[in-house]
């Protein structure tokens, strides 16, 4: 199968939907997408699903530089789209297009009523998987690679993806734009699913994996480091904190999350911390033997 596999439903495509697509499993839901994608009522549209490329910053650009659309939407490839949105690319399109000084628009992400019993209680501790769906344009730090749309020229004006990084690519481009002088906003009355893992074992290597590509960050890229908000504003929020403030802040929320008993979120916290530590350990060893890590 080609690297890049395009789904054209016009011959001028005014939209590029990019989905990064490495994991085999996730194969029939990325049919499923495409099929919604077809019944949008928004029809001057083509998909680039890129298979079998990673990092996810490096797999994003591929299919942009292979698409030709003026406005980009990245979907990720577990990323459930409802049947009753059959306008979320008009909208994206239209939020763009009334509203230039918007570089990211991002629609909620929600769970889906179909979920398990832990999914649903540990969506309710981390609020970045089941978002609000707003009723007015919103300036946040909660658009995510979930499902958001670019106009083509800032995304390129920003530098695309990063192509090096393991972890935080939603943060770094949030704040490259911001820092251009656009805004990343959530559209009103727009939504996608996208589940929680379906068990702890799942659950428990995605903590691990986050923790150990934060640490590759911290290791040789400390400047793109940034904090994400759990608020739906993000008026009052700071991307960037130093290394200290972080490290000095983690028990706390171990603290918060264990009063409140919040326990799949303590247990995420915990295992994320043992996969900074396991990261940090590796990628230092690697940092001062002079070699690269491999991404």
């Amino acid at each position: 199968m080609q690297t890049v596999e395009t789904f054209t439903f016009s011959p001028a495509a005014v939209v590029s939907v990019i989905i990064p697509h490495f994991y085999p499993s996730r194969r029939d839901n990325v049919s499923r997408l495409i099929e919604y994608l077809r019944q949008q009522t928004f029809r001057d549209t083509e998909v680039l699903v890129v298979h079998g490329v990673s990092p996810q910053g490096r797999a994003i650009n591929t299919g942009v530089r292979a698409s030709q659309g003026r406005i980009l939407v990245v979907l990720d490839d577990d990323t459930r789209m409802d049947p009753a949105q059959t306008r979320l690319i008009q909208t994206l399109v239209q939020t763009l297009e009334t509203h230039p000084d918007v570089g990211m628009a991002g629609a909620s992400i929600i769970s889906p009523d179909d979920i398990n019993d832990f999914q649903r209680r540990a969506a309710r501790q981390f609020p970045r998987f089941h978002m609000p769906v707003v009723d007015r344009l919103t300036d946040s730090d909660m658009p995510c690679h979930g499902c958001a749309a670019f106009p083509r020229d800032i995304f390129e004006k920003v530098g695309m993806e990063r192509e090096t990084i393991l972890r935080g690519l939603d943060p770094d481009l949030r704040v490259r734009i911001r820092n251009a002088g656009y805004r990343v906003v959530l559209v009103p009355q727009t939504w996608v699913y996208h589940p929680f893992p379906e068990n702890s074992g799942k659950f428990l290597r995605l903590f691990f994996r986050n923790g150990y590509g934060s640490a590759y960050i911290q290791t040789f890229h400390p400047e793109m480091n940034y904090d994400t908000d759990e608020a739906v504003d993000s008026r009052a929020f700071i991307p960037k904190r130093s290394f200290a403030h972080r490290i000095a802040r983690f028990p706390l929320r171990l603290l918060k999350s264990l009063v409140s008993f919040q326990w799949i979120r303590l247990l995420g916290y915990s295992i994320y911390a043992v996969g900074y530590a396991a990261g940090f350990a590796k990628f230092n060893a690697l940092k001062w033997s002079g070699r690269n890590a491999q991404l």
